[in-house]
């Protein structure tokens, strides 16, 4: 599942993943740089080095010319010490430039130089041999030695010069590629951050403005679903809302009809009152004991004990349970109902899947099974056929062609004083729920396929003869 803690998660992991490499590569593009500046600096501590050594060999080539234009050793003395610091400064030169420019030839240079001096020079030098013209023909030999040599050093010059070039161009080089990779990376970023922050807010935000409409039209008393779509914390926070809301309207219908059922308490009381003292003194009349009046009495037997139900409504089923044969009861509701039936030209018709005996309360199995006949009837168009099946379970349906049952009156069918008649009290279907239930069975009302309806009484439950 992806949960919403996974997808925060990885957002953050991702703008981190993007921040670390946005990082590295900064830092990669300017240790380039600074490496190239260090070997800047090293080129031209470098070409310090080559220019002080080209100093120091000219300062040689002036000693030399001094002794061959003296003709003598007065200047030997110097440029002893003078060839010494050429030969430091060579090794410096040497050591500073590095393996990338050779100071090979220079080197090379400079001991022949060196060399023909010591043989050609100092000798006839020492001993005051120099003429005037071997003087000039030595010196413009040793001032062609210099020259050559200072074009060896002018060439390392060059490519430390050329060396020099290459670092400035890779320091521009990496300096761009480190502004351009914090300018793209600064920008992917913020793509990335702007991406991240609408899908939270249509992930998060979105869900959270409607669950907070959906408490705010419940705290008005409007209707109030929160949203389920997605599998994550906040769709499960909405599917518990619901629930919660479902919960409350329950438990606000319970209470509802609790009061309902206080009001007929207090409205059976009363009708009770009025009514069982009539049926007493008709009960109690020595004529109703008359074979011929069987009958009348058996239905003011019934008529008192509806009244003792309706004043007991709160404390249903407490007639003993007797052993009830359902195809039997359902035989005589018929007949009970069936003068009504004529009277609507609808036709009643018995028909038995099985057969069943259980315990229940006779009294109250009769006056479901009363009322639901009656009520089919009552909605059945003349003409049409009402439909009384016993089936294995035990069940019993009572089918209709009537109009169905009013959309408006569904939800709250078996509550006191709710129907869908104009004629109708509310309290036939509300009194046969509770006498239902307190028989441990169930009732359903559904809807015919090809219009009516269906009133499927299945006592559940129940304990079976």
């Amino acid at each position: 599942m992806a949960s919403l803690r996974r997808r925060i998660y990885g957002a953050a992991g991702c703008l981190i993943a993007l921040q670390v490499v946005g990082t590295g590569l900064g830092f990669a593009s300017w240790l380039q740089v600074q490496q190239a500046i260090t070997t800047q600096q090293d080129i031209a501590a470098a070409q310090e080095s080559v220019l002080g050594l080209a100093r120091a060999s000219r300062e040689v080539y002036v000693h030399q010319a001094h002794t061959l234009i003296e003709r003598g050793a007065g200047h030997l003395d110097h440029l002893t010490e003078v060839t010494a610091d050429v030969n430091a400064r060579l090794a410096a030169a040497e050591r500073a430039v590095g393996p990338g420019v050779r100071l090979g030839s220079v080197r090379e240079a400079l001991a022949e130089s060196n060399l023909w001096f010591a043989t050609q020079v100092v000798p006839p030098a020492r001993a005051g041999m120099l003429d005037e013209a071997s003087a000039l023909r030595l010196h413009a030999e040793a001032e062609g030695q210099a020259a050559a040599l200072d074009r060896r050093l002018g060439e390392v010059l060059t490519a430390l010069d050329a060396a020099q070039t290459r670092e400035r161009e890779a320091v521009a080089a990496a300096t761009s590629r480190a502004w351009v990779s914090v300018a793209v990376l600064t920008l992917a970023g913020a793509a990335l951050g702007l991406l991240v922050a609408q899908r939270l807010a249509r992930g998060v935000l979105e869900p959270i403005g409607a669950l907070q409409g959906a408490a705010a039209a419940f705290g008005s008393g409007k209707p109030a679903v929160a949203p389920e779509r997605g599998d994550d914390e906040l769709t499960e926070l909405g599917r518990a809302f619901n629930r919660m809301v479902d919960q409350v309207q329950a438990a606000e219908r319970r209470r509802l009809q609790v009061e309902r059922l206080a009001a007929l308490g207090e409205m059976s009381g009363a009708v009770a009152h009025e009514l069982l003292n009539p049926l007493t003194v008709v009960l109690g009349e020595p004529a109703m004991r008359r074979p011929e009046l069987a009958e009348a009495r058996a239905e003011a037997e019934h008529a008192r004990r509806i009244v003792q139900g309706l004043l007991g409504f709160a404390r249903p089923g407490e007639e003993p349970p007797q052993e009830v044969d359902l195809v039997q009861a359902a035989s005589l509701a018929v007949e009970r109902v069936t003068s009504a039936a004529e009277l609507k030209d609808v036709d009643l018709r018995l028909l038995v899947s099985a057969r069943a005996k259980l315990y229940a309360s006779p009294s109250g199995i009769r006056q479901v099974l009363d009322n639901l006949l009656r009520n089919a009837v009552e909605a059945s168009l003349p003409g049409s056929c009402v439909e009384v099946e016993v089936q294995a379970g035990p069940t019993i349906e009572v089918r209709d062609r009537g109009a169905g049952i009013p959309p408006a009156v569904r939800p709250r069918l078996y509550e006191p004083f709710v129907t869908g008649r104009p004629e109708g009290t509310g309290l036939g279907l509300a009194i046969c729920q509770r006498i239902v239930r307190a028989q441990g069975g169930a009732l359903s009302h559904l809807d015919r396929p090809d219009g009516g309806t269906i009133a499927r009484w299945t006592l559940t439950g129940a304990a079976h003869a």
